[in-house]
């Protein structure tokens, strides 16, 4: 293409600069907002543009690269394409990728998949995304060695730089505040060297998991992805949260400082730093580690298998069935039936939970037998917190506000109230995390 077929505007791409950081300095560069220029190159498309940086197609790749001067395989390198087959085994752009989650908004949820470190931008000549802070994993920045921010700590706002307004910085699409005014909090634990890890681990393909041999990376991600979940939340998650802390002194993270999820990605990048730092620890020295912690908190392969056997990596599906299979059970109505009146002889009631206690074992027959707990716990002896006084309205508020920045009600009201009254950290054994860290940032998955 000849070279006055070019944009006025074509600024080069930076050091691991993402394709939508560089296609907003390029709208910026022609007077354009991104989307006024993505409608341009894509008409008829959605007035905001989708994330380039996972669904930029060739055919506009190939189109931008015409128009900036710039190698069609260099823009690619600056999408998700980078780590096809090393990170993920593929995408078809509809499959969940556990380690690059979506970023701004998408089908009208907000979603926290970008992160952002103000320092880097503050010192950056021409401020600028780095496609690494979009790995889930990369929770502190390695130069500055504070944590990422994933949303506005003002509004709470999803960062996405596809809406910016074209003024050559890089805003909060909601408030519109200047991301180099912010700061970001020191993390729980030392994240760095994992985080090192697992970026090598990125760029070798593979890694040696002892008795496995070697597996793919894209296997060992998904394999630390099931550990994250596993730690992140489930009935198992404090107790190996703790044996963790117990068996290596650097991921002693107070338990209650860290939220329970579904999923490990939908933590803030304080909680998740943590929680991937100690599946990376699980990881280690595979599967043995990993058993030794199993069977301490007494998980099974009915705890740690929910899927096929086909749908988990090899040497994870073979470690749980060979270590921790869980013997059968028969049926054992008739013992649970005796259970039950001993309970009742003793004045007590013959509950799930207390058949249970008395047999040892979880049974299946159990369900048959149990009877019916209360309905409900007394006043101010549920889950959730009370204070005297406090009306429906502010606690309503309150755990909004907590939800919205990630954390459990306790933690976030007591780290609230900490800095308002001019408090110091609570003394415990968990120094590996100060309460007053705790910042009204969210989740990095989507939420409604």
């Amino acid at each position: 293409m000849r070279d006055d077929d070019r944009w006025p505007g074509y600024p080069r791409l930076l050091p691991d600069e993402s394709v939508s950081s560089w296609f907003t300095r390029t709208a910026a560069a022609n007077g354009l907002r991104p989307g006024e220029l993505y409608r341009i190159v894509q008409p008829g498309g959605d007035r905001n543009p989708r994330d380039l940086d996972r669904h930029a197609d060739d055919w506009l790749l190939d189109l931008l690269a015409g128009k900036t001067g710039l190698a069609a395989e260099d823009l690619k390198h600056a999408t998700f394409r980078r780590w096809s087959g090393r990170l993920f085994e593929y995408d078809d752009g509809l499959n969940k990728l556990a380690w690059a989650p979506p970023a701004g908004r998408e089908g009208g949820r907000r979603c926290f998949g970008q992160q952002v470190c103000p320092w880097c931008l503050r010192v950056d000549t021409q401020p600028y995304l780095r496609l690494n802070w979009r790995l889930s994993f990369f929770t502190v920045c390695p130069i500055h060695g504070r944590l990422l921010l994933d949303r506005c700590p003002t509004c709470a706002e999803p960062f996405s730089i596809l809406r910016q307004d074209g003024r050559g910085t890089i805003c909060c699409p909601g408030c519109g505040a200047d991301l180099r005014d912010f700061t970001g909090d020191e993390p729980a634990v030392d994240a760095v060297p994992v985080q090192r890890d697992l970026l090598e681990l990125i760029r070798e393909g593979w890694r040696d998991l002892g008795e496995y041999g070697p597996v793919y990376s894209f296997a060992v991600f998904e394999m630390l992805a099931q550990l994250l979940r596993l730690l992140a939340g489930g009935k198992h998650a404090h107790a190996l949260r703790l044996w963790l802390a117990e068996h290596d002194l650097s991921l002693a993270v107070r338990p209650e400082s860290l939220p329970r999820a579904r999923d490990g990605a939908l933590l803030t990048p304080r909680a998740r730093g943590a929680l991937v730092a100690m599946a990376h620890w699980l990881l280690a020295d595979w599967p043995h580690r990993f058993v030794e912690a199993a069977k301490a908190v007494g998980m099974t392969s009915t705890d740690l298998r929910k899927r096929p056997v086909g749908e988990y990596p090899y040497a994870y599906a073979h470690a749980v069935d060979w270590h921790l299979k869980e013997p059968h059970k028969g049926d054992a109505a008739d013992e649970i039936a005796v259970a039950a009146q001993v309970l009742h002889d003793h004045g007590q009631t013959a509950s799930h939970r207390n058949l249970m206690a008395l047999c040892g074992t979880k049974l299946g027959s159990m369900g048959g037998v149990a009877e019916p707990v209360a309905s409900g716990l007394p006043w101010g002896k549920g889950r959730y917190w009370k204070l005297d006084g406090v009306s429906p309205e502010v606690k309503a508020a309150a755990r909004r506000a907590a939800h919205r920045a990630g954390e459990d009600v306790g933690p976030w009201l007591d780290a609230l109230l900490r800095r308002t009254l001019g408090l110091g950290a609570i003394k415990t054994p968990f120094n590996g995390h100060d309460p007053d860290t705790i910042t009204l940032d969210g989740n990095v998955g989507c939420e409604e």
